[in-house]
């Protein structure tokens, strides 16, 4: 009798853990046009940007761009280079952008078309690097790690310096690791001195090139001279630059010492960067100036920024999934040999990354390090070890689908980081712009605390100085010899004395108001003789808090402060319906506040609703059990609930307590009225003992 034979098993996806996927080179090509395809993709992204809402720079890192970038382009145009200008960037970006402004006349969006073309460039050669270092799978999925980071995303379309300094590194090192010719090396010094002068912490590409030279990093056939041809190709743009600064009445000062001693001194204990400008900077004239300050200050924070900025790096550069990722690529890396074959790589990752630690962490500063990381994320799903295998054997294409979890969850966080930044843009200043530009003079100049106006209105920016009072305003205006004044959020929260003027119903002599914009508040202001004359509401406590809460609304409007003041000068102005409002929106805001609960209670009663001011009043003995104000109120809303006995029971053990003339007055009637003769003794005698202690 014959044996059937054994039904075929159906192929299981298992681990395989010494299982081999070896790349099939002939997919080059292929992941080659789709890296292609990926970079187009991200500079048509980059366009939508660039041409859709980043129609103005933010507040905060692209305020260098307004405030000197633009300026330093101009300057080259007419033929001028201050070296003076270049003590926290290098030159190169001005000059960049001096060119590229030859070609499209709007410096703004010169600035961002920039940006565009480094970024996607720099992802082709970091592409380029990594498949000839190791092979087309690692690139291409470097490359996706990178197009789907939010903060390359971010970066690839501000008016920064970041994409050049990004472009310019992989430029470098792809020339340095990649190409084998004997002139590859003076190109790779070359273009690393241009790096370093974009954005001075390049700096570090210096030692990693010559690291890597001399101890056989690259294909250079002479590790000697092509050092020297490295360090050659690096002093062709840095030793003219430095004669041409000395002889110009540069110095090799640098003011990047600023950046360690906010970070030490200031950022650590909570004080923001104006704050340090005013109080602290004149301070620091030099590291030196710093160090001796506090050097047990200054090390232990550098201790500290080791290990904060690695951390700080994974959650805020990377996000926790690509920096799990790039975690588990490193041991993969080491065990399949990748790791040891892109060493240069990770001795640049590391000294870029210890040029960082003295400053505060920022994750643009941190940019120029993330294609390293990206190779790491990518090298853990490109290598062969631990591939997904079927019983019939392994399978490449399986493993590197793996990434699609950390990328996607890293496109999500980027698209979520660009709303919030369209959201921050202050488009106000447009509005503004507008008018400004119609109606400014030659010579014209506008206090601001940020240059954009000035730059899209077509005037002088003149800074917002630290002043308290609107009569020094003014002294400054007269001096300054400025037409216009622009207010905004940024004015208000940082010159907070001044936060009045954001609300236009409080008229200020000598301030004609001629742009005003929608949504985010921004006033234009053209100052006239009469300005620093106080006007006549200042006088009045309780109007300058109006204007002021009103103020605070636009910026904030769940100032829950300003609603509560806002409330409470209805109330007393007998607007008990405006009151209510107010109140009610502080409420829903700040739930737990016990005199905001209370005055809301109050402001029922007036309105008849008993039912809803006991409420309140429970809410406010809900935080305070023993608050004599909602048990007197919880009293008065029985009486208007026709509740007597109820009203007589809540207030029998306030009647020690509170110094409510009316309440105890109203106390006295109950009790006689309801033949509680000993409680009405007690209110007749609290009553006279309120009316002696008045004067």
């Amino acid at each position: 009798m014959s044996r059937r034979p054994p039904a075929p098993r159906k192929a299981a996806a298992v681990f395989a853990l010494h299982g081999e996927a070896a790349f099939d080179p002939t997919w080059a090509p292929v992941l080659t046009r789709a890296a292609i395809a990926v970079a187009i993709l991200l500079g048509v992204a980059l366009l939508v940007m660039v041409f859709g809402p980043h129609r103005i720079g933010d507040y905060f890192t692209e305020t260098d761009f307004y405030g000197g970038y633009a300026e330093g382009a101009r300057a080259i145009q007419h033929g001028q280079l201050d070296p003076s200008r270049y003590g926290v960037v290098g030159p190169v970006y001005d000059l960049a952008l001096a060119l590229a402004g030859g070609v499209v006349r709007d410096l703004f969006l010169a600035a961002e078309l920039l940006s565009v073309l480094c970024a996607v460039a720099g992802v082709l050669l970091w592409f380029r690097l990594l498949s000839r270092r190791v092979d087309a799978r690692l690139g291409f999925l470097a490359v996706l790690f990178l197009v789907t980071n939010g903060t390359l995303l971010r970066y690839g379309y501000s008016v920064t310096t970041d994409a050049l300094a990004f472009a310019l590194q992989a430029l470098a090192l792809m020339l340095l690791l990649v190409h084998a010719r004997p002139r590859a090396a003076l190109l790779a010094g070359a273009v690393a001195a241009l790096a370093f002068l974009t954005r001075y912490s390049a700096l570090a590409l210096l030692p990693a090139g010559l690291v890597a030279l001399l101890a056989g990093g690259t294909h250079q056939e002479s590790r000697g001279r092509a050092a020297l041809r490295f360090v050659a190709g690096f002093a062709l743009p840095v030793v003219p630059w430095i004669l041409y600064s000395l002889a110009h009445g540069g110095t090799f000062a640098s003011q990047l010492h600023h950046n360690i001693a906010y970070d030490v001194f200031a950022r650590s204990k909570g004080i923001p960067w104006d704050d340090y400008q005013k109080l602290m900077q004149p301070q620091f004239k030099s590291l030196a100036d710093v160090i001796a300050k506090d050097p047990g200050a200054v090390a232990r924070r550098e201790l500290f920024n080791l290990w904060d900025h690695l951390r700080l790096d994974a959650r805020m550069l990377l996000g926790w999934p690509v920096a799990i990722a790039a975690l588990a690529g490193v041991a993969l890396a080491a065990w399949d040999g990748a790791l040891r074959r892109l060493w240069p790589l990770w001795l640049a990752l590391a000294l870029g990354f210890l040029v960082l630690v003295p400053v505060f962490y920022s994750e643009r500063y941190s940019l120029p390090l993330l294609p390293f990381y990206a190779a790491l994320a990518a090298a853990g799903f490109a290598s062969p070890r631990l591939a997904l295998a079927l019983r019939r054997g392994p399978i490449p294409a399986l493993k590197p689908l793996l990434a699609l979890v950390p990328l996607a969850m890293a496109a999500q966080a980027s698209a979520r980081l660009q709303a919030r930044v369209v959201d921050q843009l202050p488009v106000e200043v447009l509005d503004c712009a507008r008018t400004l530009r119609a109606e400014a003079r030659p010579g014209d100049r506008v206090i601001a605390r940020k240059p954009h106006i000035a730059f899209h209105g077509g005037v002088e920016p003149v800074p917002f100085p630290f002043t308290t009072t609107l009569a020094d305003l003014a002294d400054y205006a007269r001096a300054q010899r400025v037409r216009w004044l622009y207010f905004s959020w940024p004015e208000a929260e940082l010159r907070p004395d001044y936060f009045y003027l954001l609300d236009t119903t409080g008229v200020v002599p000598g301030l004609a108001v001629r742009a005003a914009s929608a949504g985010h508040p921004g006033i234009l202001y053209e100052i006239g003789p009469a300005f620093g004359t106080a006007p006549d509401w200042f006088a009045n406590d309780t109007l300058k808090a109006v204007h002021t809460a009103r103020a605070r609304l636009l910026v904030n409007p769940r100032d829950a402060r300003a609603l509560f003041t806002l409330g409470y000068v209805a109330r007393a102005q007998g607007r008990y319906d405006e009151a209510r409002d107010d109140l009610e929106r502080a409420a829903r805001i700040k739930p737990d506040d016990l005199t905001l609960a209370v005055l809301l209670g109050d402001v029922y009663l007036l309105e008849n609703d008993p039912r809803r001011a006991t409420d309140a009043y429970r809410q406010a003995l809900s935080l305070d059990p023993g608050n004599v104000a909602a048990q007197v109120g919880m009293g008065w809303a029985a009486l208007a609930a026709q509740q007597p006995e109820q009203a007589a029971r809540l207030w029998r053990s306030t009647i020690p307590h509170t110094r409510d003339g009316a309440a105890l007055t109203k106390m006295v009637e109950l009790y006689h009225a309801l033949g509680d003769g000993a409680a009405e003794a007690d209110a007749r005698a609290a009553l006279a003992r309120l009316a002696g202690a008045k004067p």
